[in-house]
């Protein structure tokens, strides 16, 4: 039975490399039925397809669509149950992934990987499992949980949007929440962090490099 896939991108090269790695590999049984450069487009797809394995851009968003990230994930999961989500991201925090595969995401790919890795995660996926790269998971075994209360979605979607240099009054707009929500977020995600202020968590938030920071 042919397996059918979507992949789901903001990036055009990125989508299209996928596609032409897959197809070159004739020991995968997989049909593409579509590609998606927003989450609406992604919406309309879905609507309109079938699919059994979605491959999705962490950062897929739309302007006038506040659902990306983590929410994205759990909103797929609960309302395309049979989907299994596979993340593509060029973030590699060990909280991040974990947070991901609670969501429901049956498995997490950096930008950075070949053939040989999509192949091998692709295969695990349709065969029940759940896969997350060698050197990713070493970093989860060694924990990537850095207090005793994790972060939730939305505290994790603020502080790595902070990390590509969005303002709160940005970050507000993009997740379409007001100020004094994201600025909540914001703070109960420094508390379970254990910082005081901004200066501090910018300062955590390099050190572990839990997001892509950008300068």
């Amino acid at each position: 039975m042919t397996i059918k896939m979507v992949v789901a991108d903001e990036h055009t090269v990125i989508r299209r490399g996928i596609c032409a790695m897959i197809a070159d590999n004739a020991s995968l049984a997989l049909s593409f039925c579509g590609e998606a450069a927003s989450t609406s487009e992604l919406m309309a797809l879905l609507a309109r397809e079938s699919p059994d394995i979605l491959l999705l851009g962490y950062t897929l968003r739309d302007p006038q669509n506040g659902m990306e990230g983590l929410a994205l994930v759990k909103w797929l999961t609960r309302h395309y149950p049979a989907l299994q989500v596979m993340m593509l991201s060029p973030d590699t925090n060990p909280l991040l992934i974990r947070l991901a595969l609670e969501a429901g995401a049956k498995a997490w790919l950096s930008r950075h990987s070949d053939e040989k890795i999509l192949s091998q995660a692709l295969q695990s996926v349709i065969e029940g499992e759940v896969y997350v790269e060698r050197t990713l998971m070493n970093a989860l075994f060694k924990g990537g949980k850095m207090t005793n209360e994790a972060l939730s979605a939305r505290e994790t979607d603020v502080l790595r949007l902070i990390c590509k240099g969005l303002s709160l009054t940005d970050i507000s707009r993009r997740m379409h929440l007001s100020i004094k929500t994201v600025s909540a977020h914001k703070m109960r995600a420094m508390d379970k962090l254990g910082v005081k202020n901004s200066c501090q968590l910018y300062c955590l938030l390099a050190k572990t490099r839990m997001f892509d920071i950008a300068l």
